[in-house]
């Protein structure tokens, strides 16, 4: 302030100034000693939360170990369906069996690399399975858990090798218990590096719990809790409560932290392999609503990735532990990378397995050439039941000899571990047709003439399977297993120790059938479905089942909509299931593309009939339904109508005779991509006329 008189500053004025001056000195100061102390507190942050890496030294190979890996990938095709590997953790000098050393790592990636062997990323292997093309010759690396090992020595190692892995992360553990634990900032630096994808592993529900008064524990997935407080296991409802929750949960984690929406889930403690029951079953089928696969480390038979395992949506995975040698491990890859039917099995000991699907030591007790064991009656070798999982459209041909006169006897065996697996059973002077559940149920026997030797030619193609025994004597049987009937061969012999010897094999040839294999239904594979754009569905398709996968909240599948343009008279029957919540609904699509295309839409309580193409749909028909999570649909085409039936009841739409001829499409439809999918099950179309 200025006096009016004299024109000096007034003494408030003055202090005014002064006060300022020392605000802003103090401020100054304060913002001198705060910048390195934020800096400090950041980079305390980033080191309690971004941990250092370290550099595994390279693998050091000499040139014959080098020559011995490239000859293992030299008797391989070049492409075909990948193995998934299972590690958990990579620490150097670790007594669990569970945890691989770096070195260790390091030196297998070497190997692999070295027989031919790439890695697959996520969205390759979805793309596999949803119908894609057969990759190059790969692996998928897979890590359980989400522990810090994957960090601190396994991302390097990666990028040495220019390879890629996946880690199932147990989202409520992030950040816990560190440094046992990943980071969510380890993790996005991971993602961003191209050579990590993060898939689901629970949020919380990798632990196991009582499941019994016996004390029996279980993991929280798959199991009801036991409650000792009341002597009973949790209500149905509030496991299944409990379980949705959880995945919710997890979803959620890893859309708030920027993950893409994971693909890919993997059991907790690989508990998919037990006897179904009511608890897991509601677990498996959301697993299979939510994610395009779900991978285990243990299965009652051999499910590697392949057209037979995705009628499950379940894959097998190769487990390594701390004591897996690289030389060891490139072996089991080897013997589970599929290989035609075509050639003598017998000359490649390594792929046979016993009946546990464990390698055998020697081959021995089939050709004759012993050793044999000492107490048993009875041994049994399949070929390569991983690698042979989708075989079809192949003859095997196999020689006898040794055959006693009476307790003793060879089966070769097709279509190994599917659902139809079925033999023929030969001893010095009768021949059985075995299979059922057990493989030893006689479904037809036939006489020949006694002797020592006799000849068996086997047929695999499609459902049917035919046998010609010494030329002359013929056996067949048809399955109904659909997708579940491929598979591989075995070989057995047997013996009544009192008073038979051992029977072998002369002679075991394969070699596919000529001619093309017969076609495929719709509903049988993924092969010519489609989205609204063309592009490959995002959706399951095998063994009469549509189930869409894709992340987004609509879901669309046409049957090869340039060749079914001229379809008629044709009826499409299917299940809507999965209809359990609030914003889910299916449609079924007939006459796809013509004017008078006629869309079938259900949710849980509503029918919509829209006719039209589907951007100029007009409602024919909309009702309210009695309430339930699934429908049974059937919808006929004639050449002036079409029948819609849901749940028996008969909902008649007469549709314009104006040449509306076409396919059909298959789509669904939720509010939000935390839910699980609805599934079309039990598909079938009949009586198309072209």
């Amino acid at each position: 302030m200025v006096d009016p008189v004299t024109g000096e500053r007034s003494r408030l004025a003055v202090r005014l100034g002064r006060r300022g001056l020392r605000t802003g000195l103090a401020a100054l100061t304060a913002l001198v000693l705060a910048v390195p102390f934020a800096v400090a507190w950041r980079l305390y942050v980033e080191q309690r939360d971004v941990t250092r890496q370290e550099t595994t030294p390279e693998a050091r190979v000499d040139a014959r170990t080098a020559a011995r890996w490239k000859a293992v990938g030299a008797g391989l095709p070049e492409r075909a369906a990948p193995v998934i590997l299972t590690y958990h953790d990579l620490q150097p000098d670790s007594p669990s069996r569970y945890v691989v050393s770096p070195a260790q790592f390091e030196r297998q990636l070497t190997a692999l690399r070295a027989a031919g062997y790439r890695t697959l990323t996520t969205d390759e292997f979805v793309t596999y399975l949803l119908g894609g093309p057969v990759p190059p010759r790969s692996v998928m690396l897979t890590f359980d858990d989400g522990t810090h090992g994957l960090w601190t020595y396994g991302d390097r190692i990666l990028a040495r090798h220019d390879m890629t892995a996946v880690s199932f992360l147990v989202t409520g553990r992030v950040g816990q218990h560190r440094p046992y634990y990943l980071s969510w900032q380890e993790i996005a630096r991971m993602a961003r590096s191209g050579r990590w994808d993060f898939e689901n592993h629970t949020h919380e529900l990798h632990s196991r719990t009582r499941v019994g008064p016996d004390g029996k524990v279980g993991s929280l997935l798959a199991h009801r809790i036991y409650l000792a407080s009341t002597g009973q296991l949790e209500s149905a409802a509030h496991y299944e409560r409990r379980v949705r929750a959880d995945f919710t949960r997890s979803l959620k984690d890893f859309e708030e932290h920027g993950l893409p929406r994971p693909r890919l889930f993997a059991y907790p403690f690989s508990e998919s392999a037990e006897p179904v029951k009511e608890d897991s079953s509601y677990s498996r089928d959301l697993i299979e609503r939510l994610f395009a696969a779900a991978v285990t480390d243990k299965t009652l038979t051999p499910e590697p990735p392949g057209r037979r395992s995705t009628a499950h949506q379940q894959y097998q995975r190769l487990e390594v532990f701390a004591d897996t040698t690289a030389d060891d491990l490139l072996d089991r890859v080897a013997a589970r990378t599929p290989v035609p039917p075509a050639g003598d099995p017998l000359s490649f000991p390594s792929r046979w397995t016993g009946d546990d699907w464990k390698p055998l030591e020697s081959l021995g007790f089939l050709t004759g050439n012993g050793p044999y064991p000492g107490t048993e009656s009875y041994r049994y070798a399949a070929y390569s039941p991983h690698g042979a999982s989708d075989w079809d459209h192949y003859a095997v041909d196999a020689r006898l000899r040794g055959l006693p006169a009476r307790g003793g006897r060879g089966t070769v065996f097709v279509r190994v571990g599917g659902d139809a697996t079925v033999g023929v059973r030969i001893s010095h002077n009768t021949a059985q047709l075995i299979g059922g559940p057990h493989r030893d149920e006689v479904l037809a026997e036939r006489p020949l003439t006694p002797g020592p030797g006799h000849e068996v030619r086997i047929s695999v193609a499609g459902p049917r399977t035919t046998a010609l025994v010494d030329g002359r004597v013929s056996l067949s049987t048809t399955h109904t297993r659909g997708v579940r009937g491929t598979g591989g061969i075995a070989l057995t012999v047997s013996r009544d120790p009192a008073v038979g010897s051992w029977p072998s094999y002369a002679k075991v040839r394969l070699a596919p059938l000529p001619g093309p294999p017969a076609a495929h239904g719709p509903f049988d594979a993924p092969g010519g479905w489609v989205d609204g754009d063309g592009e490959r569905a995002q959706a399951v398709i095998g063994d009469g089942t549509v189930q869409p996968v894709g992340v987004g909240g609509w879901t669309y599948a046409a049957y090869r909509p340039g060749s079914s343009r001229a379809w008629t008279g044709y009826t499409l029957r299917t299940r809507l299931t999965g209809l359990t919540e609030n914003g889910l609904h299916g449609s079924v699509v007939v006459r796809r593309g013509a004017p008078d295309q006629v869309t079938v839409r259900l949710s849980a309580g509503w029918i919509t009939v829209l006719t039209g193409p589907d951007d100029h749909a007009r409602t024919l028909l909309s009702r309210k339904l009695p309430t339930a999570s699934a429908r049974q649909v059937r919808v006929t085409v004639s050449a002036g109508s079409t029948l819609v039936a849901v749940d028996g009841t008969p909902v008649r739409t007469t549709v314009p005779a104006s040449g509306g001829t076409g396919g059909v499409a298959l789509a669904a439809y939720r509010t939000s991509g935390l839910q699980p999918w609805p599934a079309f099950e039990h598909c079938a179309l009949e009586g198309v006329r072209r």
